[in-house]
């Protein structure tokens, strides 16, 4: 077996406990440290949105980080830094505790092991079958999501023990995850005298284009024209996607189908993990504008279904066009960075594409939350997001996925 898979493995690692845990699991935890601390939604939703701001000066650092030292390094530290976290927030006193241990560690967390160390290693391994690898490794962040909640929801039972679980889980993550990660990872093929995939003729030829791929600094990046044209259709996509799911619960209880909110969440988990499958393995074999418009497509049809409330068409189906955009987008966005700025500049790039997609995706689910406040339903704010879905797909037509120099 060729040993890039060992890579993917150690990337699907890292990403189901972090995107599991920050993402899908935060949540369900969320409720229970209101209840316990008294306080409002709002205030505890401050953890979130103090990590999102902490991670617009922290991304572009691990970036050039993972690109100049040790994207292995960097991920074994993110580990230490997710569990130490999470037993740190067992022992928060006040909510103003919660919120600076949460913002700080998982901040820290998200950014050394998502997608600007994670997704820079697996391309590193991976050429010809770099589309599916990504895809795979990005499966993990589909069954922490439906891992993850689930141990938390058990973790803290009835006696809402919500303190004993994050410290279990803190301690679990703080022995094994560094340590596996560690002796599995590395950075480079050539680390372990390899030159690439052997199954690829081309192999050779690939890997030496790989070495003279352009050493770009963040000056050259934040000047290119592609830089910005795929930030902001990924920053558009995201924050339509982020601003619907963020709000999918109130807009069950609306149209009074409260009841459906948990088996729309689980269809979207179950087609986002079939979609990076399909998309990963897709973007090594079709135009990847064209896998990425595709993805958009999909996410404007989910988004249009839920805003027409047509009681004709059934609502699951709009979980079924949402998760397999969500479920592409990962694998191909990965893949676009790699064949447009190469390998080299792999983390810069996608830590300087962070904050970009971050600032675009903060307004969203305010926006729709607002909307609604004003109209007494979703289906203006739907219609709306539909539009930016729009404007991120005319956007990505100007966009040309061919290697800068």
């Amino acid at each position: 077996m060729y040993y890039g898979w060992l890579i993917v493995a150690g990337a699907f690692i890292a990403q189901f406990f972090v995107t599991g845990f920050y993402t899908y699991g935060f949540p369900v935890l969320a409720k229970v440290v209101k209840k316990e601390f008294n306080v409002s939604a709002a205030d505890v939703m401050e953890a979130t949105l103090y990590t999102v701001l902490l991670g617009l000066i922290v991304a572009p650092i691990v970036g050039y980080l993972a690109d100049k030292w040790s994207a292995r390094k960097l991920v074994c530290i993110g580990s230490i830094c997710l569990g130490a976290g999470l037993i740190f927030l067992s022992e928060a006193k006040n909510i103003f505790e919660f919120v600076v241990i949460f913002a700080i560690f998982l901040c820290l967390a998200n950014n050394l092991l998502g997608p600007a160390t994670s997704s820079t290693l697996v391309s590193r391994w991976f050429s010809t079958s770099r589309g599916k690898a990504l895809g795979v490794a990005a499966i993990g962040t589909s069954i922490g999501g439906i891992l993850i909640p689930l141990y938390i929801a058990w973790g803290i039972g009835p006696s809402d023990d919500w303190r004993k679980m994050l410290f279990d889980l803190g301690v679990f993550i703080l022995v094994f995850l560094p340590i596996f990660l560690y002796f599995v990872l590395r950075d480079y093929p050539s680390d372990l005298g390899l030159v690439g995939e052997p199954q690829a003729a081309e192999s050779l030829e690939i890997n030496e284009n790989q070495i003279n791929d352009p050493d770009l600094t963040i000056k050259d990046i934040l000047c290119s024209k592609p830089f910005w044209l795929l930030g902001v259709t990924l920053g558009l996509l995201f924050s339509s996607q982020s601003a619907v799911l963020a709000n999918i619960g109130i807009h069950f209880d609306n149209i009074n189908m409260g009841d459906q909110a948990k088996n729309f969440i689980m269809t979207l988990a179950v087609m986002g993990f079939l979609g990076k499958l399909a998309f990963g393995y897709a973007a090594d074999r079709i135009n990847l504008k064209v896998g990425l418009s595709i993805a958009i497509v999909l996410a404007m049809c989910g988004v249009l279904i839920l805003a027409s409330q047509s009681p004709s068409i059934p609502i699951k189906s709009a979980a079924i066009f949402l998760g397999l955009a969500t479920g592409g987008m990962l694998p191909v966005w990965g893949a676009m960075i790699a064949a447009i700025f190469g390998v080299k500049s792999y983390g810069r790039v996608m830590g300087a594409m962070s904050p970009l997609i971050a600032l675009l995706v903060m307004p969203g689910p305010i926006l729709c939350g607002w909307l609604f406040d004003i109209y007494g339903n979703y289906s203006n704010s739907f219609y709306l997001f539909t539009s930016v879905l729009g404007a991120s797909l005319l956007i990505l037509f100007l966009l040309k996925v061919e290697r800068i120099s």
